[in-house]
């Protein structure tokens, strides 16, 4: 099946291209942590699978990358299940064993993936760090420590997650507790939505440019629209009426300007104009507004934006 029906493409965004460098500067330099706070689903954990796949376009073999999510569990999570949680994410076994021996599992992951390194070099992406509490972090601290100490390996931990992970940085510095900062928190890049025309039509035009299935093959829009596209037609020449029609949606459903659209809304919504829509385009025509509007009631694509619109101002 086409990536766009099974919906596990990842659109090469500005606010991923944004995201990648960031990274790959933390990575050249001797940080040791950050963090990337952002809104619900923008983006940041298929941010993190990508840059998982793709690290060496940027970085070769000078280090190794991995990563991780962190889970919620109602009364606290326990060391042995932070453990396991990390292990699972990263698809070890973790059945009937102990917290000690879940410990010794994930350092030998890390060891492994820096071990491949030129540098001797692991970075960790911890999704969902906002779950993250001081107890935790010590665990995380005494790794690192025994890293560096036993094997000679340097480890970056980049924190990802929730809004709130902002914020931990202050309060964490009001309680004390600066080892945690220092290590963890040396710097933040608040990863973003798409916010405005540039970004919405930059986020389009991959459909007719970056994105081709199989690799090396038709363009997404061309795939779903080979007689239009021999014609001429992209995909790109309806994204500013697309975006006005979304922009007259926003405003029907009082939304604040600038909130920016979660990268979920937007895939959504364009996996049903490419499926929905692009096959009944007819050569040298285009797109009809009044099917744009019927697409953005159908996908509900606004959902995320509705539910942060809420959290604000409750």
């Amino acid at each position: 099946m086409h990536p766009v029906d099974l919906d596990t493409y990842v659109v090469p965004t500005n606010a991923l291209e944004a995201f990648v460098n960031v990274c790959v500067g933390w990575i050249n330099s001797n940080l040791v942590g950050a963090l990337v706070p952002g809104l619900q689903r923008i983006g940041k954990s298929m941010a993190v699978d990508y840059f998982v796949t793709n690290y060496q376009k940027w970085l070769g073999n000078s280090v190794g990358v991995v990563s991780a999510e962190v889970l919620f569990h109602k009364g606290g999570i326990s060391e042995g299940a932070f453990w396991g949680d990390l292990l699972k994410s990263m698809k070890r076994p973790t059945k009937k064993r102990s917290p000690e021996e879940r410990r010794e599992l994930f350092v030998g992951r890390l060891v492994e993936a820096a071990s491949r390194s030129e540098k001797k070099k692991v970075i960790i992406f911890l999704d969902e760090a906002q779950l993250l509490d001081d107890a935790l972090f010590k665990l995380m601290i005494g790794v690192h420590n025994e890293l560096w100490r036993i094997y000679r390996i340097k480890c970056v931990c980049i924190l990802v997650g929730q809004p709130e992970l902002e914020t931990l940085a202050s309060t964490f510095i009001a309680e004390g507790k600066r080892q945690i900062v220092g290590r963890y928190m040396a710097d933040t890049y608040v990863f973003q939505p798409l916010t405005g025309i540039t970004d919405f039509e930059a986020a389009v035009e991959c459909y007719d440019l970056h994105l081709h299935h199989p690799v090396g093959g038709p363009s997404f829009t061309e795939h779903f629209a080979p007689m239009p596209w021999a014609a001429g037609y992209r995909l790109t020449s309806d994204a500013d009426m697309i975006f006005e029609r979304i922009v007259q949606a926003r405003t029907d459903n009082g939304l604040p300007e600038g909130q920016g659209m979660t990268m979920q809304g937007f895939t959504t919504l364009m996996n049903h104009i490419l499926i929905n829509l692009l096959p009944n385009l007819k050569p040298g025509g285009h797109l009809h507004p009044d099917d744009i509007d019927e697409a953005i009631i159908a996908t509900n694509c606004m959902i995320f934006e509705q539910q942060e619109a809420l959290l604000a101002t409750a």
